[in-house]
This record gives structure tokens, C-alpha cells and sequence, in this order.
């Protein structure tokens, strides 16, 4: 059977490789959060079939970066191969103290990428207090997950070239996407994230055709947003069926390093 077949007839996919790249955990400030928890999160995605989720603290895109980590950290202690972590940063902070949370994350094996969020910290993502965290993401090759405009990411992804930029919800709107592509088509290190509440009609079809299937991953927002629409996204474009595959959890594996380290 196909993956659309399987998802029309509600299977469970869990043996296929399935990757959730754009995760969060946790309580929200404004809205309640059923099930935020690690455990709550492992339960939504036994249910699909995701085998990993990349997640960042709610508290960590918030007031309180170190808070977070830890939550990110424990649950990844408790599942090991199922949950990974972004290293969350604050710019509003001082530059030391976001250089120290980095290298105390990084040993811990936990942490596979490093997340801003210049909407809720009020600070752009070229910015220069966001300077450590791309030098940290450029001195190890790390993938780092952003939320801006894409005029944002223009200046640091030609300078910090071996940081590879996963520009989140990036075919939210087809501008989003038209800017997203433009800037992957100039930067070999940039990637798109499909994760997103509206499902723009084409768009994935549209990101495929411009981009390439090999620089897009899932994800889904999870447990911020029900996961289950994304999977439909891509079950039902229209894009080969190996495609599919690869922007289900293939390209995760290879950007992040993951390979042998699935549970």
C-alpha cells in the first residue's frame, strides 16, 4: 500500500521512519496544552507512528531558557532515541551566560540543534545578540531552527556558513515560501520546515519543485498543534512517493546526525 492508501484506511505508520523536526514541550502562557508533557507527547505519537520528535521548551522560547532545557533534558533522559532536544536561547540575556547554556546542552549527547525565537524574545534573528548562538551552530555544524522574516536570515547564513538554517512554518504562505526558496536557491545550507497550522493548497508540491525534495522535513508543532494534519499534508501531495519518505524523516536523520540513534 502507499502512504496515502495507509493514511486513508487510518493505519498506524510506525514502520515507517518518521521524524518530527519542529517539536515543543510543555505549558503555553495563553491556552491550555492537552498532554505537553514527554509522556503525554510519546502517547500522541505512538498513535501515528512518529518515531522521534526535535522539540524545544515552551518555557525556553519564553521568560526562562534554562527552565525549558530541563524539561527537554529530562524527557529525553526518559526516552532515549525518541525525544531530542533544541538548545534554546535568549538574547535578552548576556552573551555568556547563552554561550555556557550552549556547551552545558551540547555535552550532554541530548541536543541535536539550537532554536530562536525572534517574535517572542523581540529581537531579530540577525541581530547581534543572537551572535553566540549562530557562532555556536557554525563551530559545530548544527542545524538551528528560527522563527523571522526571511530577509532576517540572509546575512547569517552567508556568514556563518556551516550552520545549516531550518527556517520554520516555511510554507505557511506562498510568499513565505517564494522568499524561503529564493533565499535555499542562494544558501546550500538552508532547509525548510513545513510545520504549520494553515495548509496552503500546493504549497508542498510548490516547495518540492523549487527546492528540492532533499532540504524539506516535517513537523508539526507538536503537542502545541494536533500532528496528524501534517501527515496528511504529505501523504496526499501530490510528489513521488520517495519524496515523501525523505521529507518524512529521511533528511532529519541525515541534518541532525541521528543515524543509530533512533530507539
Amino acid at each position: 500500500m502507499t502512504l496515502l492508501e495507509r493514511v486513508r484506511a487510518g493505519e498506524t505508520l510506525d514502520d515507517l521512519l518518521l521524524v518530527d523536526a519542529h517539536g515543543h514541550m510543555g505549558p503555553w502562557f495563553n491556552f491550555h496544552v492537552p498532554h505537553g508533557n514527554a509522556q503525554g507527547m510519546i502517547r500522541t505519537m505512538d498513535c501515528i507512528g512518529v518515531n522521534t520528535c526535535i522539540a524545544s521548551g515552551h518555557a525556553g522560547i519564553g521568560p526562562d531558557y534554562a527552565l525549558g532545557n530541563d524539561e527537554v533534558q529530562r524527557g529525553a533522559e526518559a526516552f532515549p532515541g525518541r525525544l531530542f532536544g533544541y538548545i534554546a536561547v535568549n538574547p535578552n540575556y548576556p552573551a555568556q551566560d547563552m554561550r555556557q547554556e550552549l556547551e552545558r546542552r551540547w555535552r550532554t549527547g541530548l541536543f541535536v540543534g539550537v532554536k530562536l525565537h525572534a517574535d517572542m524574545h523581540k529581537h531579530p534573528s540577525d541581530g547581534r545578540r543572537y551572535a553566540p548562538a549562530w557562532e555556536f551552530a557554525h563551530e559545530h555544524g548544527l542545524p538551528l531552527l528560527s522563527h523571522d522574516i526571511v530577509p532576517r536570515f540572509e546575512e547569517p547564513t552567508g556568514r556563518y556558513t556551516q550552520a545549516r538554517l531550518l527556517i520554520a512554518h516555511a510554507i505557511s504562505s506562498h510568499d513565505m515560501l517564494e522568499a524561503a526558496a529564493a533565499l535555499a536557491a542562494r544558501r546550500p545550507n538552508v532547509y525548510l520546515d513545513i510545520t504549520g497550522s494553515p495548509l496552503v493548497f500546493g504549497a508542498l508540491e510548490l516547495a518540492v519543485e523549487k527546492v528540492g525534495a532533499g532540504r524539506i522535513l516535517f513537523g508539526t508543532d507538536l503537542p502545541f498543534i494536533d500532528p496528524r494534519p501534517q501527515v496528511g499534508r504529505v501523504a496526499f501531495a501530490k510528489i513521488p512517493e520517495a519524496d515523501k519518505l525523505r521529507i518524512l524523516g529521511e533528511n532529519a536523520v541525515e541534518l541532525f546526525g541521528l543515524e543509530g540513534r533512533l530507539a
